[in-house]
């Protein structure tokens, strides 16, 4: 079973891009810019992020034989391919002309969906020790659904939400606007919508640990001077 999850979660949950990108095709409003912008910059920031959070500060690992940097080589067209099915769906909502209520349902919608579907992703990944979070109810050695639920939502369904203001940003850019634009300078601002909630997240990590270790260092001296 262990073998079948991953192969379902991790190799042909990518390939649905392809399937994904047939129906982008099909929808008359998506020019070919947009569609690549749409495929690109989610896969782009979730690389980001889990270079982030898994390579960098060790905020979780993945226990995966195929990985750079701890990061492994598909993560970012796995989320790219979640958040496209979500867009998909949604893409009604999507099509230009933009406005400020469907953007916002737009991004609610896309939030709430991928904090349930996530986490589910989740909870498989985790239950088969594909993934490790580090976190509390993880030491305590509690349920995968306990671990999964401590953070699965809310990481999710920000980004989710991040995501669908993401896609909106570069379909007014891309599609609505009359303006030249440079294509790299959009999928940057729109990688940066996507991965700036998690970096003032990260920065808030860094700050704690910092706090924690400079207490720590505190009370060891402290411990020092009485016992000389």
């Amino acid at each position: 079973m262990r073998s079948i999850v991953e192969i379902a979660a991790l190799w042909i949950l990518p390939l649905a891009l392809l399937i994904e990108y047939q129906f982008w095709q099909s929808i008359a409003w998506a020019t070919p810019v947009f569609i690549f912008y749409v495929i690109a910059v989610p896969a782009l920031a979730a690389y980001i992020i889990v270079a982030t959070g898994a390579g960098w500060l060790k905020l979780w690992k993945f226990n995966l034989k195929y990985t750079v940097g701890k990061v492994p080589i598909q993560i970012g067209l796995v989320y790219s391919s979640v958040i496209n099915f979500f867009l998909l769906i949604f893409a009604e909502l999507l099509s230009p002309p933009s406005s400020i209520s469907l953007t916002v349902l737009t991004t609610i919608l896309i939030a709430v969906s991928g904090a349930i579907l996530g986490s589910l992703y989740d909870i498989a990944l985790v239950h088969y020790r594909f993934l490790e979070v580090y976190i509390r109810p993880f030491y305590k050695r509690e349920k995968t659904i306990k671990i999964v639920a401590a953070y699965g939502p809310w990481f999710f369904g920000l980004m989710g939400f991040a995501a669908g203001l993401s896609v909106k940003f570069g379909e007014y850019l891309l599609i609505e606007t009359n303006q030249f634009i440079s294509l790299g300078m959009v999928i940057a601002v729109g990688t940066l919508i996507i991965y700036a909630p998690f970096l003032f997240y990260f920065l808030f990590i860094i700050e704690h640990k910092r706090h924690k270790a400079e207490n720590r260092n505190k009370m060891e001296s402290a411990a020092e001077i009485t016992a000389s």
